[in-house]
């Protein structure tokens, strides 16, 4: 999940610690919504349903889970004030429909007039980032790899079916862009990010073309399909030893490796962040790559080429957040933002290196890193605590996780 202060994809940070509920809290579900839901369950199922009770999950008022007794749940999204994310998940859970083995949650039925969708409860239990926030290294690794098989089953599916999802946007989102949040956001955050190369006595020579070329490094790879677009390891449910994806509110239609490149980042956009070292990372990319290839896709030079351009996008795009935390770091989840920057430069210089690409911006950022690491002296690129190597700091698990999900 993103942090609100880091562009583009923008979805709830993790909850503060809970407190008990005041007697005058409203209810998760009106009246009126709980009559929409049944007419929906109803509609679906061919059966009368009863919704016996109705709690908000993990302090996000717009999700509900309803328990129908029987053991039996769903979950209830409701449009909020903030953006298209309603009519994009919407779009995007009904055209996952169509997969025969399923990654996103199944929808069950929605009501745009009412704002209401319900999907598959995937339950409460196990994610990536439980697993990487635990101690059981092999379980890690292993979660590591479902999670990178889902994404590459979710894009190879897609690829060869773009009309359906542009129908979809159509109906459920006509406003939204049909691209990802995150493209465009290095041309968005250019300028701040030159402003703060420049506060540290760097020359930006040659930088601003490549920076204009990156959303074309991106699309040029043409492995075009649905992206997530916050692929976070807490929009996970590990279920017998498969991985499902779940929070479709900032999806879109563009370039694969913009979510794929979340293991060599690694994790822009999430609370949950540490390190995650070339020797776990290796496995899960090559099983990313193994999911294309038995698809009859060959991922190619090109492919190289857009990981280091998505690595250097998420960098560009948080030029203000360089700027400010020069003087004053801040607590994300699990960590602060400085490690972040400094993980996520170190990657994209090593990837652009070793695919001989965007020479003026490998440079800016190498002199970023290394003004940036001198700077911060301080700085600890700390482990995952599953992950931990000898000597390594692993992150402290914060007290609220993890959550009555």
């Amino acid at each position: 999940m993103t942090d609100s202060s880091t562009p583009p994809a923008p979805s709830p940070s993790p909850p503060e610690q809970s407190s008990p509920p005041e007697q005058s809290s409203p209810p998760a579900l009106s009246a009126a919504e709980t009559r929409v839901a049944e007419a929906l369950l109803a509609r679906a199922w061919g059966e009368r349903t009863d919704v016996r009770e109705a709690a908000v999950i993990w302090n996000r008022r717009h999700v509900v889970r309803l328990d129908l007794g029987a053991d039996r749940s769903v979950v209830l999204k409701r449009r909020t004030e903030e953006g298209d994310g309603f009519g994009v998940e919407l779009a995007a859970l009904e055209y996952l429909n169509g997969m025969p083995v399923p990654i996103a949650p199944r929808l069950l039925g929605a009501d745009t007039a009412a704002g209401i969708l319900l999907m598959e409860d995937l339950g409460a239990g196990a994610s990536l980032a439980g697993s990487l926030l635990g101690t059981d290294r092999d379980r890690a690794q292993a979660d590591l790899i479902a999670y990178a098989q889902a994404l590459g089953s979710l894009h190879a599916w897609s690829m060869s079916r773009a009309g359906e999802l542009a129908d979809l946007r159509a109906r459920y989102a006509p406003a939204a862009a049909p691209g990802p949040a995150w493209m465009g956001a290095a041309a968005r955050g250019r300028d701040a990010f030159l402003g703060a190369a420049a506060a540290l006595g760097l020359v930006a020579s040659g930088v601003e073309p490549e920076i204009a070329e990156l959303d074309a490094m991106l699309t040029g790879s043409g492995y075009l399909g649905l992206v997530h677009g916050d692929p976070c390891p807490d929009n996970t449910r590990m279920l017998d030893g498969r991985c499902r994806v779940f929070d479709f509110e900032t999806s879109g239609w563009g370039p694969v490796v913009l979510d794929a490149a979340y293991l060599q980042a690694p994790f822009p956009s999430c609370w949950c962040f540490a390190s995650l070292p070339a020797e776990v990372a290796a496995p899960a990319v090559e099983a990313y790559r193994a999911v294309i290839a038995a698809a009859g896709m060959d991922l190619g030079p090109d492919w190289d080429a857009a990981t280091a351009a998505a690595l250097c996008c998420w960098i560009v795009a948080r030029g203000r957040v360089i700027t400010r935390v020069l003087e004053e770091d801040r607590q994300w989840g699990t960590t602060t933002m400085r490690p972040r920057l400094l993980t996520w430069m170190r990657n994209f210089i090593e990837t652009a290196e070793r695919s001989r690409v965007l020479p003026s911006l490998r440079a800016l950022i190498g002199g970023l890193y290394e003004r940036l690491t001198l700077r911060w002296p301080d700085t600890v690129m700390p482990d995952y605590p599953a992950l931990a190597r000898p000597g390594s700091t692993p992150v402290p698990v914060p007290d609220w996780w993890p959550p009555e999900t």
